[in-house]
């Protein structure tokens, strides 16, 4: 099976054996840290890198609110001037230097954003390449996490993750779903994975998740094209482009129905559901990524005044893991 099986079989599981003695820790560690324990464990330990989303490069742009965006919520960045923007654009896996169509990324790509904000103050939002995820908590993911692990190439089938994947079916289609590649990492639309309370200042709350959408539409390549192109070709093609103009991006938010799960990442809301439009998003500059990259941490939770995180469990999850993994990479 392509995917989270992929991974196992593309690591040895000698160095899964290793990663996972020298990361052990008690059952009754936080639920973060067995997260980014067991990512090392699946990629190997990789110092001063992230445990997730481990490659990536960095630019500099900014956002400008669409007219009437603060009807949805009265956060600062949707009215007024532009709003200055730090992105991250990677590849899913813990391995810094893998080509962009290699199997530990099972073609999974992450854009976070941080929006300097007027006051001095910062706001993140963090999106993947994929509508939905595999598993609608933390337990469920490392879980996901550890099946990978015990299923390498020499185990008998079924293995540990066709077992888990045989009682998740979301993580099956998760997993199974088709993933093209894009022609650079500014054609590839994004989704954010939870649900957010969106207030505006009129009190009106409505719940959503985030979508980031190319203005030029999706591009994509082949699998034979993409199998040719260079390790790095998601950036080096949005570098080559920006030496022309900026690449637009449109931000927008899919508003929940009543009966849509908000604390579920796994129920993929239908496309006709509204969408409200929040403004544009202009990658401009690319910046040294080795230079600034460390410093960086981008939380789901770090949020402004207007918009508030659901009680979708993963939203804490992803910033414990996220929290834990900077801390380690910072040492």
């Amino acid at each position: 099976m392509r995917s989270f099986q992929s991974i196992a079989v593309s690591i040895a599981l000698s160095a899964l054996m290793a990663a996972s003695a020298t990361y052990a820790r008690a059952e009754d560690a936080p639920l973060g840290v067995r997260l980014v324990d067991q990512m090392n464990a699946l990629y190997g330990a990789h110092p001063g890198v992230r445990a997730n989303h481990a490659k990536g490069a960095v630019f500099e742009g900014m956002f400008t609110p669409a007219q009437g965006a603060d009807a949805l919520s009265s956060a600062v960045f949707l009215k007024g001037a532009p709003t200055p923007l730090v992105i991250r654009f990677s590849n899913a896996g813990g391995i810094p230097d893998a080509p962009d169509t290699h199997p530990s990324t099972d073609r999974i790509r992450g854009m976070a954003i941080k929006f300097r904000l007027s006051d001095g103050s910062e706001a993140d939002l963090v999106c993947i390449s994929a509508n939905g995820f595999p598993v609608a908590t933390g337990e469920d993911f490392l879980a996901l996490l550890q099946a990978v692990g015990a299923s390498g190439a020499d185990v008998p089938k079924p293995t540990p993750v066709d077992k888990f994947l045989s009682t998740h079916p979301a993580a099956l289609a998760f997993v199974t779903a088709p993933r093209p590649v894009a022609v650079s990492y500014g054609a590839q639309p994004f989704f954010g994975v939870n649900a957010f309370k969106f207030t505006n200042a009129q009190g009106t709350s409505k719940f959503g998740r985030y979508r980031i959408v190319p203005e030029s539409g999706p591009a994509y390549v082949s699998d034979e094209e993409a199998a040719k192109r260079p390790p790095n070709a998601l950036a080096d093609n949005l570098r080559a482009s920006l030496e022309k103009e900026p690449v637009k991006f449109r931000l927008l938010v899919q508003v929940a129905a009543a009966d849509d799960s908000i604390t579920d990442a796994t129920k993929v809301w239908p496309d006709s559901r509204p969408t409200v439009e929040l403004g544009e998003i202009a990658v401009i500059t690319a910046l040294d990524t080795k230079k600034v990259e460390n410093e960086l941490l981008f939380l789901p939770t770090n949020l402004t005044s207007g918009i508030e995180a659901s009680d979708d469990p993963i939203i804490n999850t992803r910033a414990e893991a996220y929290a834990e993994s900077f801390g380690r990479r910072t040492k």
